[in-house]
């Protein structure tokens, strides 16, 4: 589940890593901050990276939902599936 308003949505790496050279005066260039331009195409694609994982039981049940932090509402956006079960999403 992820959420709207979320600031991952606000940045890019660079932009994150030039605002630590320029305040902190650190070297971020290694790290992969994960932010994201899309809500929804963000938890469709945590909720693949779910199903591809060799580590988990395929009995387990995966779904994405997005949380609407002004109205509270909760919004599908994949269907709960077994992962042994499943059709990968987006695939």
């Amino acid at each position: 589940m992820q959420h709207t308003d979320c600031g991952m949505l606000t940045f890019t790496n660079d932009q994150l890593r030039q605002k630590l050279h320029d305040e902190r005066g650190t070297d971020a260039s290694d790290i992969d901050f994960l932010p994201f331009p899309a809500l929804e195409q963000n938890v469709r694609e945590d909720v693949r990276r779910i199903q591809q994982t060799p580590h988990l039981d395929p009995d387990i049940t995966v779904s994405g939902y997005i949380y609407d932090v002004g109205t509270g509402a909760v919004t599908e956006v994949v269907a709960a599936q077994r992962i042994g079960d499943q059709q990968v999403v987006g695939s």
